[in-house]
């Protein structure tokens, strides 16, 4: 799939030198890695060793969960380090093409995986390690000023097409749901931040190692998440000072307030978005 993109670009910049000037191009390169299962080509598997690799501190000390956690890590870095190579191939394509420096990248992922964290694996759970993905927008940057470093806001699924719209010059339609953060990228600040991600399992897998009921959740921008079951808070985590996520605060009376502040703006989620899920009455 990335020798068919390469080939892609190179037309591209092809294009570009015969008719002398910039031809727009959109191109998307959407791959399975790294995912279940672990298997990568043998000369990055070599580089991972299960008995070396390091576990979250979220990871608790029982031997069949480690065993499955180190196996699987071991394939899932291989997998990553094939993927990084494959984009090395894409990043040498645009500088060979002359594309690089007028080309925005978008880097992103749908899901994460557990690896054993908290005893769970897979994806469908509401932790960080599942629902935290890479969000990277790059490129060259010009002299005139492109936006580098790092943001604390929340980036949702309904933000890449708005987003990608602005980074190409494009207005977001009035139907299109979802915040246009191109200005981050771009210089200058954008007409609205959201305060908060809105985290769902609409409906569960099913699969072993998943959750298998419904759930709702939000992480706010100053470092909270709460996610509920139906009619039922289920966790509560101030990620600012227990990023591994350790101590559900969900039924500790102390941060009732708290807790009806979460929920209140959940609540509201719920409401804009047209959803249907029954939240408790806190």
């Amino acid at each position: 799939m990335t020798k068919l993109f390469v080939d892609y670009l190179r037309e591209r910049g092809k294009e570009q030198t015969e008719y002398k000037q910039v031809q727009p191009f959109f191109a998307v390169l959407s791959v399975q890695p790294p995912h279940d299962p672990y298997i990568a080509p043998e000369s990055f598997r070599q580089r991972h060793n299960a008995a070396n690799v390091k576990l979250r501190p979220n990871v608790p000390a029982i031997p069949h969960i480690e065993q499955q956690a180190r196996k699987d890590l071991a394939g899932y870095y291989s997998m990553i380090e094939n993927w990084d190579w494959n984009i090395g191939q894409i990043m040498m394509a645009l500088q060979e093409s002359g594309l690089a420096q007028d080309t925005h990248i978008m880097f992103f992922s749908d899901h994460g995986d557990m690896h054993g964290s908290h005893g769970q694996f897979r994806k469908t759970s509401p932790w960080e390690e599942a629902i935290r993905v890479p969000m990277v927008i790059s490129g060259e940057q010009p002299f005139y000023g492109r936006q580098t470093g790092v943001s604390d806001v929340p980036f949702n699924h309904v933000d890449v097409a708005p987003t990608t719209l602005g980074l190409c010059g494009i207005s977001k339609p009035d139907w299109m749901q979802g915040t246009d953060l191109s200005s981050l990228r771009l210089g200058g600040s954008p007409s609205e931040l959201p305060d908060s991600a809105y985290l769902q399992l609409v409906v569960p897998t099913g699969h072993g190692h998943s959750i298998d009921r419904a759930w709702r959740g939000i992480v706010t921008t100053d470092g909270w998440k709460y996610v509920c079951l139906e009619n039922t808070p289920w966790l509560m985590f101030n990620l600012n000072e227990d990023p591994y996520e350790q101590v559900n605060l969900a039924y500790n009376s102390l941060y009732s307030r708290e807790r009806k502040r979460l929920n209140d703006r959940l609540r509201q989620w719920v409401v804009d978005t047209g959803d249907e899920f029954t939240l408790p009455t806190i």
